[in-house]
């Protein structure tokens, strides 16, 4: 879950070098802004989504009693001063920061062990329903009580094909999409999706207990949100050369893990930006 999405104008038909698209679709460019114009629509087709807010129904003492507990204890005696003195705008955006998920690297491959089996599943399966000519990403975001949002889902889709600039064109780009939303069900509709094939789709990662993914050349499968960052997973068509498993584990963004498969964090505007040390 998110506290603002960062939109940028004129985004429909923007170009993409194939690095931008990769950090854009693993991290979502989520940063700390204000309310702007929604990503990619038309200005007829503006859609009211659920703006990320604190729940004026949850005590913010009791909570933050419940989250600092969570917190690495060199850091409790500073987040509690800045909680205790700050107003109230600074304490709800607090609460909201220590109340994202966490999940970590251990947990990222204890997953791949118990579902790579249904990972591999999600792959095909997702392979074979979007158009040779597209990327496809998608991400289905769960309801939050905390942030006051309801479910809703990620969609952005590109070209495959490279433009005569050598980048990638982008066709459309939406977050927290309402499931049905005449947005989303129009944009689906291109792909010759409907809102059953949403359904299926989500019960294929739920099965692979992950929440994202974008096919391609390499097919990209996200496992879990930590903080502002994101683990996934990269699954290659073929083995990793000698040489591609070193380009792939630098230890920051890429881990080798074994075979074809690579193991993916990215930061966000703020917090971890590289897998934790060992």
């Amino acid at each position: 879950m998110i506290l603002s999405c960062s939109s940028q104008k004129n985004t429909q038909g923007k170009s993409y070098t194939e690095k931008e698209l990769e950090k854009s679709i693993l991290v979502g460019d989520f940063l700390f802004v204000g309310k702007t114009d929604n990503d990619s629509i038309p200005k007829k087709k503006v859609i009211k989504k659920d703006e990320p807010k604190f729940n004026p129904n949850i005590n913010k003492d009791s909570l933050f009693k419940i989250v600092i507990k969570k917190v690495h204890p060199t850091k409790v005696e500073g987040l509690t001063k800045a909680f205790n003195e700050g107003n109230n705008q600074e304490r709800e955006f607090l609460l909201m920061i220590l109340s994202m998920n966490k999940s970590s690297k251990e947990e990222q491959i204890n997953n791949l062990k118990a579902n790579e089996s249904n990972i591999k599943t999600l792959i095909k399966e997702y392979s074979v329903l979007v158009p040779d000519s597209l990327i496809v990403y998608i991400e289905f975001n769960p309801k939050d009580i905390v942030f006051n949002t309801d479910k809703s889902i990620d969609l952005r889709i590109y070209s495959n094909r490279k433009n005569k600039n050598g980048g990638i064109d982008q066709k459309f780009r939406e977050s927290n999409l309402p499931y049905n939303s005449e947005v989303l069900l129009e944009q689906i509709n291109t792909l010759g999706w409907n809102k059953k094939t949403l359904m299926n789709i989500k019960n294929l990662l739920d099965n692979a207990n992950c929440n994202s993914i974008k096919n391609g050349n390499i097919t990209t499968v996200g496992f879990a949100r930590s903080g502002m960052g994101k683990y996934s997973y990269k699954f290659f068509k073929n083995d990793l050369s000698k040489e591609e498993q070193s380009e792939y584990n630098d230890g920051c963004l890429y881990v080798y893990y074994e075979r074809n498969i690579v193991l993916e964090f990215g930061g966000g505007a703020i917090g971890q930006q590289c897998f934790e040390k060992e």
